[in-house]
Formats: structure tokens, sequence, C-alpha cells
């Protein structure tokens, strides 16, 4: 597994979710689509956490943009999502994280039923920092419904290096934690159907 320095909860996870775009040629189902992150408390317990609103495309040549809506932020506990929307993410100035990237290599779609690994160079915007990535997803044609995106391994985030250091700490506080661990975890399955 690689480190990646990029978003505290894991978002990006990113993970890697594709914003709309009228050349697109698949689009990402919101309600088929998860991104999980996982924090990790008091150095031994792990939580696992997703983000409700993803939007997203990808283009005939492997071009592709995504936007997690930080404000979506769901930890199965509301006072939670709370105190993560305006303590870490501060959504009021930044409301979204985007991803952009293309595959590495010519990108042809897979057939319904085949399984690809696609290497891709991403670049993460979130925080009001950018920060290149690389990593590989696995591809799934799903014939005339569309495709199948999913992580191979958890990314591993680095919220420190997004500046996230300050929120983590505020929050660790207010929960009276001894520990709220910087690295964070983080996995997707993305469905995208066919544009019209």
């Amino acid at each position: 597994m690689k480190k990646f320095s990029v978003i505290a909860m894991g978002m990006l996870g990113m993970g890697l979710l594709f914003s709309q775009a009228a050349s697109a040629d698949w689009t990402l189902n919101n309600d088929s689509s998860v991104l999980n992150f996982v924090s990790i408390k008091k150095n031994t317990i792990g939580e696992a956490h997703r983000f409700n609103q993803l939007a997203g495309t990808i283009s005939q040549n492997g071009a592709f943009k995504a936007t997690i809506n930080l404000a979506s932020v769901n930890t199965n506990i509301p006072v939670r999502d709370e105190r993560m929307k305006s303590m870490l993410f501060d959504v009021a100035s930044f409301p979204q994280a985007d991803i952009s990237g293309n595959t590495v290599n010519t990108f042809k779609a897979p057939a319904a039923g085949e399984a690809k690994i696609e290497a891709v160079k991403l670049q993460l915007v979130i925080n009001g920092k950018t920060i290149p990535l690389e990593t590989r997803l696995r591809v799934v044609g799903l014939g005339k419904q569309g495709l199948l995106v999913s992580t191979i391994e958890p990314l591993l985030l680095d919220a420190a290096a997004l500046g996230y250091t300050e929120g983590i700490d505020k929050l660790r506080e207010i929960a009276q934690l001894p520990s709220i661990s910087t690295v964070v975890p983080v996995t997707f399955s993305l469905v995208f159907d066919h544009a019209h």
C-alpha cells in the first residue's frame, strides 16, 4: 500500500468520483456508489464513515472529474457529523473536494463481465490545497448499464498534510479522546451509467 498525502477522513478518497460534464460517456450513479473512510481513535478503535453525495463523469478517453460534497459526511452520529462539517472540513469555506485525472494508458471500456486494472494519475483539490496522486483501480464492465470502478487497496491519506491537524485536535478535545490518527484509509466502489 502506498501512502498518499490527501484528505482527513479519507474521502478521497478519494477516491474517485467524477463531476458532471456534457461530453461525458459515463455519469456517476450516486445511489449505487459508495466512498468510505476510516477514522482511528485511541490508537486501536476504527470506525467506518462515508460521504452520501458524490457526482462525476468519465469520458471515452479515460478522463474523469469528480466532486465530493463534504457536507454529506455520514458517521452515523449526527452530532459528530456537524462537528466534522464545522471543525474539520469548514464546509462554509470549502464545501467540496474535487478530483480530476486520466488513465495512464489508452482507455478502452471493458466488455460486460470483464475486469481490467487501470493505472491513473489524479489531482485532488481540497481545503485550498492541490495534491497529485497515483494509484490503480479495478474497472468492471456492466454492459449497457455502464462501469464499476473500485479501489484495489485502501488509499492511505495523510490529513495533516492537507492542513487538517488543527481540526482534528479540536475534534479530539471536544470528544475527550487521547488521540485521533491523521492517517485515514479510504476505499470506494463507484457505478457509472451510460450518459444519454
